[in-house]
């Protein structure tokens, strides 16, 4: 590598493994130079070390990841750092700021609905709260071990009075609850009516104590949904509740039976006079974490650490599944005990970048015990600006997806007997607290469907290897390594980037390349390339299983990205019924096929099958010798194995592949180069493509099930290449880039990048 003119000449970090002894997060992915970068640090240890690196290229030995290829970069924030502790506060719920004397004339009413996904749990869970300052005094509906719900009351001269319901609640079901208090008649009432689903009668509970409890000098200072203020530390919360609750209203009234049953049925909503102190509409704002007051007061409440919206409320007839056209069915909030959006840490570290600071994949390089972690983020040149003709996008989108990934748990029984951890997972385990990835699922079973950089993210590491192979942005690293050693002047963005500029970030660029797994495209995004290539942009599909998912990245907190996985895919969770177009933009969820975007008419090639733990090569097809492709095979045999060797798996094909197809819009004049041989069963075919499951339809049998190779030109000098295989950058690197994926890789980025046109000639007629 040869040394640039803001660092060093490439060098290797030599890394311990034995634990995870700091870790850290930034407030971006992508940065300009000039710009500042913020960092949290948390560490154990009394002090540490902090540099920037450029990293060079990806692991050059995945089985011993001691070894890093890196560039040290003059940093003003290089040095020594005095470690701390910073704490994480996982858990949705939501504030609401009602005026603090509302208690006070001894007489009130809150109700709201109730839906428990997790009923009998590990721990009390708490629906609502209300507190003082101090945590002395206040109330609260508190949903036990047991599923019995209970209100609980603390006067100002601390007495006290608990009211639990005659039978527990059931799992996702509908209940209107109120809980109410009058010190004149010296009761109080909790009020619970089944209302999901046919009974064999009302099924309402009406549970009732007597209690004289003096608020008249008791001031609220926060009231909170999901959560109870934590007695240790009353700004933080405890106690987090998993379910939906539902348009929760609070009176400075108290009502009979007949005046809650009516509430209940919306016979009377009982919102006229000066009793309402505030009525909730979740079903207003839908897309932001603004909870709407519909009273004169207009205490408008606030999420906190996520919560999903757009989900159904208890009102839901299953009409229109689209919550845009009948918000008031959409009227609740799912919570979870896991949510985080955010991990709140306080800044550590903050580097103005140099104005001059090259474009390319950089770190925080952070030393603690011994032990050596790396935070990652993206140099792009300065908006509106090129530097080289080759643009990496890095796909953010995807790190994010798959941040924090605890799917390990699950793979336990295909691993080996000696397969040990990487040492960021055991952290993982440790801290439930840094939240799941989308493929996870959530303590009460729903899948999760949104996922913030704003928190460590400890797969998204230059030296990380998870249970499957080197994956994601640590083989993204052999594509930047690929051109860092080729001397080849390359820009790096992110997908934030695309989504956000558009067309106007691609269309400078001679040659596009993408990452391995470029799996999660927003519709900005999707438009951008089609509109590049339309142009006569240039691309290197060098990855598999690309442009799958629908994908949004909320307009108000860009740092959260949303996926509804839908009905259909190759998925870890379903979405529930009703409940499938995204909350932050309201876009409909599931794959882009269903919306016109295949990936075989727009690269040439898409997903067929997914795999792992072996992996193959590529042999070449009659198109691969036809005078329009003989660039690509320049020094190339005829019959050689193309990438039976690398870091993911040891081939070049595996992991999650892409085919070839017509009948799926490949252009007709797209030219069939390679495909691969040998997937064993482990790789079964996609059920998107399956009307119905039946023998013959994995790896072994089905002739579908294939990773391949196309070339194809566009009108007015466009061309993409695509290699149908996540493994491919795997095999990029191997033996120091001196091999056939690698000359295939230069072959065609050389074509690309020269200025003539080289138009295909159609020469298969395919599937």
């Amino acid at each position: 590598m040869k040394p640039n003119e803001h660092g060093t000449a490439s060098e290797t970090d030599t890394m311990a493994q034995d634990a995870v002894t700091i870790v850290g997060y930034t407030d971006q992915f992508s940065i300009q130079p000039g710009q500042e970068l913020n960092f949290m640090i948390d560490t154990a240890s009394s002090v540490y070390t902090a540099s920037v690196v450029r990293l060079c290229g990806g692991m050059p030995d995945p089985d011993n990841s001691s070894y890093l290829p890196t560039e040290t970069i003059p940093a003003d924030c290089a040095g020594e750092y005095p470690g701390r502790r910073q704490t994480t506060a996982a858990g949705s719920y939501a504030e609401l700021p009602l005026p603090e004397e509302w208690l006070q004339g001894g007489e009130f009413s809150v109700q709201m609905w109730v839906c428990p996904t997790i009923p009998e749990y590990c721990r009390a869970q708490t629906v609502w709260s209300a507190r003082s300052a101090d945590g002395a005094s206040g109330a609260d509906l508190t949903l036990e071990e047991d599923g019995h719900v209970t209100f609980s009351l603390t006067g100002g001269c601390g007495q006290s009075v608990n009211v639990r319901s005659d039978a527990p609640l059931e799992g996702n079901a509908w209940y209107f609850v109120a809980v109410q208090y009058s010190v004149r008649s010296g009761a109080a009432t909790l009020y619970v009516s089944y209302r999901d689903g046919w009974k064999p009668n009302d099924d309402t509970q009406v549970c009732t104590a007597a209690a004289k409890l003096d608020y008249t000098n008791v001031v609220i200072s926060r009231v909170l949904l999901a959560a109870d203020s934590d007695p240790d530390a009353l700004a933080r919360t405890s106690r987090h509740y998993n379910g939906k609750i539902g348009n929760p209203r609070f009176f400075r009234e108290y009502f009979n039976e007949e005046q809650l049953h009516d509430l209940s049925v919306g016979a009377d909503k009982g919102t006229d006079g000066l009793l309402l102190v505030a009525d909730y509409d979740f079903g207003v704002d839908i897309s932001s974490s603004r909870l709407v007051d519909l009273s004169a007061g207009g205490y408008h409440g606030t999420l906190r650490q996520g919560g999903t919206r757009a989900v159904t409320s208890h009102n839901w007839n299953g009409e229109q599944v689209d919550y845009r056209l009948a918000p008031e069915q959409y009227a609740a909030v799912h919570f979870h005990d896991d949510d985080i959006e955010d991990a709140g840490w306080e800044t550590d570290i903050t580097w103005r970048l140099p104005e001059d600071l090259a474009s390319g994949v950089y770190a925080l390089k952070l030393e603690a015990e011994g032990n050596i972690d790396y935070i990652p983020f993206f140099v792009r040149p300065v908006q509106g600006t090129v530097t080289a003709p080759v643009l990496f996008l890095a796909p953010t989108n995807t790190y994010l997806a798959y941040g924090n990934e605890r799917l390990f748990k699950l793979a336990k029984d295909y691993l080996p007997d000696d397969y040990v951890l990487p040492a960021q997972d055991v952290y993982l385990d440790e801290h439930p607290e840094l939240g799941n990835s989308i493929y996870d699922l959530h303590n009460d079973g729903s899948g999760v469907q949104y996922s913030s950089r704003l928190r460590p993210i400890l797969n998204l590491r230059p030296h990380y290897r998870n249970w499957r192979a080197v994956r994601h942005f640590s083989a993204d690293l052999y594509i930047t390594g690929w051109l860092e050693q080729r001397g080849q002047s390359h820009d790096v963005a992110t997908d934030d980037d695309l989504h956000n500029e558009g067309i106007d970030l691609l269309r400078p660029y001679k040659v596009l390349i993408t990452g391995s797994h470029p799996e999660y495209w927003t519709r900005p995004m999707m438009k951008a390339l089609e509109q590049y290539l339309a142009d006569g942009g240039r691309l290197m599909y060098l990855g598999g299983n690309g442009f799958y998912w629908v994908t949004s990245l909320d307009p108000d907190r860009p740092h959260l990205l949303e996926v509804r996985r839908g009905n259909s895919g190759s998925r870890s969770s379903d979405s529930p019924p009703g409940e499938l177009f995204h909350s932050t933009t309201g876009e409909p969820g599931g794959i882009w096929r269903h919306y016109g975007y295949v990936p075989q008419r727009l690269v040439g090639v898409g997903v067929t099958a997914l795999g792992g733990g072996t992996a193959c090569g590529y042999r070449r097809l009659e198109d691969s010798f036809h005078p329009s492709a003989q660039f690509i095979f320049d020094g190339i045999g005829d019959d050689e194995i193309i990438g039976d060797f690398g870091y993911a798996a040891g081939g070049a094909a595996g992991d999650e592949i892409d085919r070839y197809d017509l009948k799926f819009g490949t252009p007709r004049h797209t030219l069939w180069l390679a495909t691969s041989t040998g997937f064993d069963n482990n790789y079964q075919f996609l059920h998107d493509d399956q009307l119905h499951t039946a023998p013959g339809q994995g790896g072994c049998d089905n002739p579908l099930v294939r990773a391949d190779m196309t070339y194809f030109d566009i009108h007015g000098g466009g061309a993409v290449f695509s290699v149908g295989s996540i493994n491919w950058a795997g095999s990029l690197a191997w033996n120091d880039y001196d091999n056939n994926v690698s000359r295939i890789s230069d072959n065609v980025l050389k074509r690309l990048l020269a200025e003539q046109d080289s138009p295909a000639v159609p020469s298969a007629e395919g599937v």
